[in-house]
């Protein structure tokens, strides 16, 4: 069910200066020892790439080298920390999230026609459309098998659900940027299911494998939840304000997909020019590229991103507040600062 999808012009309990104190992700990782463990995620699932079929094998290793932040291992591992780490299970369980991730990424790309990702090209670039599909789906099959080591079937519960939800956000349109309460409800539905649901099953699979209780576990997951939530938010701002090289891609490219997210929502109410309103809704049926350039830095300039960024941070609020469940301890303010780090990242 969506929790906390309100949002509001209020200004958050958290401010700049708090966020921008937290280290960037790399260096929470290295402080908290983490990338000796996230060396084995990512061994673990080199190893589950056994097919012989070259069109299977070579895009899937292509995705896994890839990398990327690993943050959603490296929360699972951090968050089996508070109660008892069994490294097999929770490596397991972190290799099959980041597989699960892995999947829905190459699937998206092609959905997106995305040239690139990370700055490598996207498995439907570097090689053609089917072996995307079979590639996203091979990445799916691997998970499972890497479910299966968990040796839970709660752990197979948890990551097929998120798996539904994937889909089902993936799926779902946000039509229009009004009303704005049927947006924001739109467009909060879509990346709980998108985005949220992989972050906060996969670290209600991390307390089944370590013996958490079941309020634990709820715990976990909002904590999961929040952080999902407040990961989207932020990835849709850095589509308008981010650096481009650090990105690896140019800004804009959710708009000129005509894919509606929060920023441009709370644009679009921000005493938007009716010429510009009206570009939003040609993007995709005779709007020049001139005119979609002139949304896109009306956008960028609007108080929307500030708006937006302010919903993240009371995301990330609530997913630390989730985590009170647990007593205070080095791994429970490292999962904290995990999360401050997703909202104050420039990538």
């Amino acid at each position: 069910m969506l929790r906390k999808a309100e949002s509001s012009m209020s200004t958050p309990i958290c401010t700049m200066e708090l966020v921008t104190a937290y280290a960037a992700l790399p260096e929470i990782m290295a402080r908290l020892e983490l990338q000796a463990q996230l060396a084995q995620v990512d061994a673990f699932m080199q190893s589950l790439v056994t097919s012989p079929v070259l069109l299977i094998s070579q895009p899937a290793r292509h995705v896994i080298q890839a990398g990327g932040k690993r943050l959603r291992a490296a929360l699972i591992l951090l968050a089996a920390r508070l109660n008892h780490f069994d490294t097999p299970r929770v490596l397991a369980v972190a290799s099959a999230v980041e597989l699960i991730h892995a999947a829905s990424l190459v699937h998206d790309d092609l959905i997106d026609q995305s040239p690139r990702r990370r700055g490598l090209e996207t498995v439907h670039s570097k090689w053609f459309r089917d072996a995307a599909l079979v590639g996203g789906d091979y990445l799916f099959a691997l998970a499972a098998e890497s479910i299966a080591r968990s040796g839970d079937l709660r752990v197979l519960e948890c990551l097929g659900r998120a798996s539904v939800r994937i889909c089902e956000g993936e799926i779902s349109v946000v039509a229009d940027v009004s009303p704005l309460d049927e947006a924001l409800q739109a467009y909060f539905t879509k990346i709980a299911g998108k985005t949220a649901a992989l972050f906060e099953e996969g670290l209600k699979a991390a307390g089944v494998v370590s013996g958490a209780d079941e309020e634990q576990i709820d715990a976990l997951g909002r904590f999961g939840h929040h952080l999902g939530m407040a990961f989207q938010i932020t990835d849709d701002i850095l589509d308008y304000v981010g650096d481009p090289q650090e990105l690896g891609k140019p800004v804009g490219g959710d708009l000129r997909r005509r894919q509606i997210t929060l920023p441009l929502i709370y644009a679009a109410h921000q005493d938007m020019p009716a010429a510009l309103r009206a570009t939003i809704d040609r993007i995709d049926d005779g709007a020049s590229a001139e005119e979609v350039e002139r949304l896109l830095h009306w956008v960028q300039a609007s108080p929307a991103i500030e708006r937006a960024r302010c919903d993240a941070y009371r995301q990330c609020e609530e997913a630390c507040r989730a985590l009170e469940r647990f007593p205070a301890s080095e791994v429970r303010a490292g999962l904290e600062a995990l999360a401050w780090s997703v909202v104050s990242r420039r990538h």
